[in-house]
């Protein structure tokens, strides 16, 4: 194998989300190309709403550019197109993202296309410039979530002439630009993270993520009393954090003066600092990072 096919990039998607402008999809694609990219397929999530025209037409408009006539505009090597209206778990279809429903079957369609995509090793472009703001936040969830160091996620702005002139394809000079979106992979957290990343369901994902994480603050916070502090230090704190108790009233409950109790909190809070790596340490944030509020005080 020579060093040009040893370089050839992956195969690339792009996915976008649409609400009633479809050159958010078109004028995304065409500067993907100019910068280099070859999309194989296009792939447009979008709510179902036949009574809204703007929404209803931008569907038509796509269909035609992609799969009927180009309307006068070159689109040599046209892409694979597919369009995904979003129905719920019943079949029904979601006109807008306002409802528990609606948002549980938004966020699994966007969440699978991208699992899709990946398990066929595709490269992931996504704009999450169209429909609503939810859609973008589920967007970058699914980046989030499922992203490796070649995939982009995507903002599309546009203004001036070509906003106003409603074509598909931007031309010299006009004011549209792709931005790419950061985002924090699971992957780059922790290898350990990568393996969530299996299930084609979001929300198992994220309970196995949550569960995870409450695992590693039980893991941490008997790693600091047991290891960190002293059994008369340890006392103090179990009255503070589980049951939310003073220093007079701890003192009481332990037979010690309450000098004696600030005393133990104050090298408690010394030694929880250096423990999980921090400037300081306070009373709240103690019984915050040990999570007792969430996890339980198990030792």
């Amino acid at each position: 194998m020579d060093i040009g096919q040893q370089m050839k990039p992956s195969p690339a998607i792009l996915f976008a989300t649409l609400g009633s402008e479809p050159q958010v999809v078109t004028a995304a694609l065409e500067l993907l190309r100019r910068q280099g990219e070859v999309i194989q397929r296009v792939e447009v999530v979008h709510t179902v709403a036949p009574l809204e025209l703007p929404l209803a037409n931008a569907v038509e408009t796509l269909r035609e550019a992609f799969l009927e006539s180009p309307g006068g505009v070159s689109l040599s090597g046209n892409p694979e197109f597919e369009l995904h209206p979003i129905y719920d778990e019943k079949g029904q279809p979601v006109a807008d993202v306002d409802t528990p429903a609606s948002i549980d079957a938004a966020f699994r369609v966007v969440y699978r296309l991208v699992h899709r995509a990946k398990k066929a090793a595709y490269r992931v472009h996504l704009s999450i410039a169209g429909g609503r703001k939810t859609m973008a936040v589920f967007g970058m969830l699914a980046a989030q979530l499922l992203f490796d160091d070649d995939d982009r996620l995507w903002h599309l702005y546009s203004g001036g002439d070509f906003l106003k002139s409603k074509r598909l394809y931007p031309q010299a000079g006009d004011d549209v630009h792709l931005i790419p979106i950061p985002i924090l992979q699971w992957s780059t957290v922790s290898p350990v993270l990568r393996r969530f990343s299996e299930t084609e369901d979001p929300f198992e994902a994220l309970e196995q993520y949550r569960c995870l994480h409450l695992e590693e603050k039980l893991t941490q916070a008997r790693a600091f009393m047991l290891g960190s502090l002293s059994a008369a230090e340890r006392s103090v704190v179990t009255l503070l954090v589980k049951e939310g108790l003073g220093d007079k009233e701890i003192a009481k409950r332990l037979n010690l003066s309450p000098r004696t109790v600030g005393a133990h909190l104050s090298s408690a809070f010394a030694k929880a600092a250096d423990h999980w790596g921090l400037q300081g340490v306070t009373r709240t944030q103690l019984v915050v990072l040990l999570g007792m509020g969430n996890v339980g005080f198990r030792m």
